[in-house]
């Protein structure tokens, strides 16, 4: 082996040095993965693999690009292929789409717009969905669409009640993305996985492009990933994974960690290494997540063998509620920097988003800065989906809801009503909306000035249609201010002024892809940041404490983590209450927090937390039992109480907590009136301006959510928030 791999362990060059056949790399957290991977690659090459015949494959578009770096970096050859799996299926679908129903210039949907046309989809059904919201059937057409199941074979064997209603609305739905020319993410993996298993020449044609398949993260692919990876695979069985069964977090968006506990038996002659050494964590960090883990059955027995000889600081604390609970850790981490340790270097874990509000609102009041990592927040704004929604339909016409998104917006005198009728003589002539309104002639219903507005509007996409080859940012610039959207935000007072400045940051994104890419198209950066996720939005070199839940903390790491909230019905979650195979991930999400630190580890408890806007009575998580964490009260204590439902600790109110009591909220009457109404304008000394979206009266514990300018909405406390109304 080359004098450049000098520097890997045993273990490590064992892997790298592996040439043909599959090989499976069990990977425990902070063992030099991705550098197994990319000296793999470079070995590959070395041996003489042509860079253009290795394909890896990782899960987030941040380690792809880290990927595509550290690569670059070894000085070997350009070509190898650095992607997630969405992005690979965008790559393949782009080309082969259309023998699974799947268009040139498709759309992507992301949460909202697949919600918008699940909507839509129910509107043409005489369905009754009290029950069912959009998001609960979309939920379990996601899981359909894992398993690579069609609307009409889940037709066939629906059974139940509701199984028949996700049948008929799977179907309706799944029509009107094909109408649209649309795709959700699901549908990404599902068509991509059906197109490599149905079409044998589609599979050779990229079984002999990439002859070398690395997947990375392999404990978290789905049924989909799992007959991607099978099928580019099976030509020449030279497929390595790396993953680490103890680090599987995403079984509730069907990731299924039997794909890596089974690998052995789908290719017998695996070659098997395991990682053991860790690089990152002080021994004690690592003793704790190894005694943890260790009470998990559905795992490949392994050690974490620390390679930094000092201890870390390990404190794991109880505090009476959650107010404490975020000043103590707010103090301690004033303490950390006042001792020189960067603010980046410190991170507070939860188990859900909503968990972070106390811990904002002690950072606020300690002027500390923070970033809360809560995924695409910026492309979900009103007014950057709006300048998405005009880039869509310029690529992808038929694309109706980007269409009736912006065909109004900004105004322009073209209503629902007139939309409607022009539905109507699309869906007559079974056409695309866009197409219909270039046939308003034909709409007799509507008048001539109706005709000549939405002329208009059809005549400005045209316009905009021959720059989607060239630069992303000026054909932007030119949307922005064509459209009328330039001007209608500017005379937005306030809240406009802020939205411009959203737009601007758009714009100068787009910018910076025109910069790195050789020839930038409007398309390809559509696809580009439809695939964004929740990591790709942390900055680690932001110089800010780092706010996020667990499942958004897996594959980073900070010198000082706090992990809050470790008690029954929140980590592990209620959910989790009955079922082994959900506790044991609560347990594997609980052992990915702990593995982020290096040298400082805090856990936190409280005795009362709110939960649900009623202050309860807390159970410590059964996980600190496991831990071995001191004084926690017998478990006997509390064996009555796990028992119950999660929903009857409201009976646990407790009315006469010292020094922090929380009122019933009382009746509201006409003589006592609400300090803040809906739409007040208000400020806040950090947040600026923004508008009250609620207000709910608790007595001296009373909360506000404010809708900043910034386009964030914040839930306070009134009496910490010192807003004042403008």
């Amino acid at each position: 082996m080359s004098a450049k791999f000098n520097d890997l362990t045993a273990s490590q060059k064992e892997a790298v040095s592996h040439f043909e056949g599959p090989l499976l790399v069990i990977a425990g957290p902070g063992s030099g993965k991705t550098r197994v991977i990319i000296n793999r690659i470079a070995a590959l090459i070395a041996q003489g693999v042509s860079p253009w015949n290795i394909c890896a494959i990782t899960f987030t578009n941040k380690a792809a690009e880290e990927m595509r770096n550290r690569v670059v970096a070894m000085n070997t050859p350009a070509g190898t292929h650095v992607s997630t799996f969405h992005s690979l299926c965008v790559r393949v679908l782009r080309y082969h789409g259309s023998h699974v129903g799947v268009g040139s210039n498709f759309s992507i949907y992301d949460d909202s717009e697949q919600t918008k046309c699940m909507k839509e989809a129910l509107k043409t059904l005489n369905l009754d969905t009290t029950n069912f919201t959009p998001g609960k059937l979309l939920e379990a057409i996601s899981l359909l669409k894992n398993k690579l199941e069609y609307p009409d074979a889940f037709a066939a064997r629906a059974s139940d009640y509701f199984s028949k209603i996700v049948a008929k609305a799977y179907k309706a739905y799944q029509h009107l993305l094909t109408q649209n020319n649309a795709v959700d993410f699901d549908d990404l993996l599902m068509k991509t996985a059906v197109l490599l298993r149905d079409f044998p020449a589609v599979r050779e044609e990229l079984s002999n492009r990439y002859k070398f398949l690395l997947v990375d993260e392999y404990q978290d692919t789905n049924h989909a990933q799992y007959a991607i990876a099978r099928c580019i695979a099976l030509g020449h069985g030279n497929i390595c994974v790396t993953g680490d069964p103890d680090q599987s977090i995403y079984r509730w968006r069907g990731a299924d960690i039997a794909n890596i506990l089974a690998f052995e038996k789908d290719w017998p002659s695996a070659k098997v290494v395991k990682l053991e050494e860790n690089f990152r964590s002080a021994p004690n960090i690592l003793a704790l997540a190894d005694k943890l883990i260790a009470a998990n059955t559905s795992r490949k027995a392994k050690r974490l063998i620390p390679v930094i000889p000092h201890p870390g600081e390990v404190i794991i604390r109880q505090y009476e509620d959650e107010a404490y609970e975020a000043d103590s850790i707010i103090s301690d981490i004033a303490r950390l920097a006042k001792n020189g340790v960067p603010y980046s270097d410190i991170a507070v874990f939860y188990r859900v988003n909503s968990m972070s509000r106390p811990i904002e609102e002690a950072l606020v009041r300690s002027r500390l800065p923070y970033q809360v990592v809560r995924g695409v927040e910026f492309y979900g704004r009103k007014e950057i989906k709006d300048m998405l929604a005009y880039c869509k339909l310029i690529v992808n016409p038929p694309d109706d809801v980007a269409l009736t998104r912006i065909i109004n917006s900004p105004t322009r005198g073209i209503g629902d009503t007139t939309l409607e009728k022009v539905a109507a003589h699309a869906r007559m002539h079974n056409l695309p909306l866009y197409e219909a309104l270039k046939q308003t002639f034909a709409v007799t219903s509507l008048s001539q000035a109706v005709r000549t507005k939405i002329a208009a509007f059809v005549a400005m996409i045209e316009q905009f249609k021959p720059l989607a080859a060239g630069p992303v940012a000026p054909l932007m610039k030119k949307v922005f201010e064509d459209s009328g959207m330039q001007k209608s935000l500017e005379a937005g007072g306030l809240e406009g002024s802020a939205a411009l400045d959203n737009v601007e940051e758009l714009i100068n994104a787009a910018a910076i892809y025109d910069q790195q890419i050789d020839n930038p198209a409007l398309y390809d950066y559509l696809q580009q940041i439809a695939l964004f996720s929740d990591t790709d939005k942390f900055d680690p070199a932001s110089g800010k404490i780092a706010l996020m839940s667990l499942h958004a903390a897996k594959g980073l790491e900070f010198k000082h983590v706090y992990i809050i909230g470790l008690q029954q019905g929140i980590l592990p979650h209620e959910r989790s209450k009955d079922n082994p195979d959900e506790l044991e991930e609560e347990r594997r999400l609980l052992f990915v927090g702990i593995t982020r630190a290096k040298k400082g580890l805090h856990i936190a408890y409280t005795r009362h937390r709110t939960i649900r806007g009623l202050l309860m009575r807390s159970i410590p998580s059964q996980f600190l039992y496991e831990l071995g964490a001191s004084d926690l009260p017998s478990r006997d204590s509390f064996l009555a109480e796990s028992s119950r439902d999660f929903n009857d600790f409201r009976d646990d109110y407790i009315a006469d907590l010292p020094s922090r009591t929380m009122q019933t909220p009382a009746p509201s009457s006409a003589s006592k009136k609400a300090p803040f109404t809906t739409d007040e304008l208000v400020e806040h000394k950090v947040f600026g301006l923004g508008r009250i979206k609620s207000y709910t009266d608790m007595g001296e514990n009373s909360i506000v959510a404010v809708r900043f300018n910034s386009g964030q909405t914040k839930t306070l406390m009134v009496k910490y928030a010192n807003l004042k109304k403008v």
